[in-house]
């Protein structure tokens, strides 16, 4: 494997390096990048289209068998969470409950399916939760936004319904039938999708931090400091919960939940702040808040091998103890 196809495999499954990388060349050459800020909903769609292209359908249908998994893990991401992320900082850091909110109450991110099988996790289960939650956004991000704000920041609520439902659930159906109509070219081009959807979200991202603080530099003080590690501190307590809410499934299983719930639309997120609140604080916050959020990631990666490792071990030792019999 060469350097460049080493340095393409590790940001095809390492997000935090993308939003990173987004993130510098956003702020240091926004003349550059701002240009593509105006396209970011064609840029969403075709997130959502290729993403889309490589779920299958088949396989979403057997695990969305455990309706009470699904119905628990969507309450759980598309409602709690966002609740659960506002509150804290609605009491002591006012100015940061609106980012927070925003990405609190995101659904997984699409590209999910790069990265999960790379946590030793289960990829067609990080698949249901993400068409689940995804195509179920559009109603609950609206509905939530509101509830939590609506009395202090007027929400246009049917024109983010409208949006939402333009950026997931169209390119959803879009791409279903497409796979239906030529599976062997879809197949055969599905590490085509997976990059086509890297470079957009990295082009999102870098549009609309261009786009929003206009060569500006984001500085935090302490006290924000402060807050940002308190709130990761917290988030990791609320992704222990979503590994243990689902307790009649394999480790595996649970640990793929844990990384659904913190694996969170960065793009979606970022396209909601610079659309609706676009008052050049919001969006930098948000920018800072996914970076935290994303470290969680590489822990996150190492429990789940480790969780992988001893279940083989365990595996190995009953294999040896069996006792030989005859056919």
């Amino acid at each position: 494997m060469n350097l460049i196809d080493r340095l393409r495999h590790l940001l095809t499954e390492n997000q935090i390096m993308v939003v990173f990388l987004a993130l510098v060349v956003g702020l240091l050459w926004p003349d550059i990048f701002r240009p593509i800020a105006p396209y970011g909903t064609f840029l969403l769609i075709l997130i959502f289209f290729t993403s889309s292209l490589r779920l299958s359908f088949d396989e979403l249908k057997e695990y969305a068998k455990d309706w009470k998994m699904v119905l628990l893990t969507t309450f759980f991401m598309l409602v709690f969470m966002p609740i659960a992320m506002w509150f804290p900082p609605s009491l002591f850091a006012p100015d940061w409950a609106l980012p927070f909110l925003i990405v609190g109450a995101m659904p997984t991110g699409m590209t999910i399916a790069l990265i999960a099988e790379f946590f030793g996790g289960k990829t067609t289960l990080a698949l249901v939760i993400t068409a689940t939650t995804s195509l179920i956004a559009p109603f609950t991000v609206p509905l939530v936004f509101q509830f939590m704000i609506g009395q202090s920041i007027p929400i246009p609520t049917f024109k983010l319904f409208t949006d939402l439902l333009l950026t997931i659930v169209v390119p959803f159906i879009v791409a279903m039938f497409v796979q239906r109509r030529a599976k062997k070219f879809v197949k055969d081009h599905d590490k085509w999708w997976a990059q086509i959807s890297v470079i957009a979200f990295g082009l999102l991202i870098a549009g609309i931090v261009a786009d929003t603080t206009g060569g500006s530099i984001v500085t935090i003080g302490w006290d924000e400091v402060g807050i940002l590690v308190v709130m990761l501190i917290y988030l990791g307590g609320i992704t222990w919960l979503g590994y243990v809410i689902t307790w009649w499934r394999a480790a595996s299983e649970k640990a793929t939940i844990a990384l659904c719930m913190v694996y969170m639309n960065n793009t979606l997120a970022l396209f909601i702040g610079n659309k609706y609140f676009n008052d050049g604080v919001t969006v930098p916050r948000l920018v800072i808040i996914l970076m935290i959020v994303n470290l969680l990631l590489p822990p996150l990666r190492m429990v789940a091998k480790r969780a992988a490792n001893d279940k083989g071990k365990k595996s190995k030792k009953l294999k040896v103890l069996q006792p030989f019999s005859l056919p």
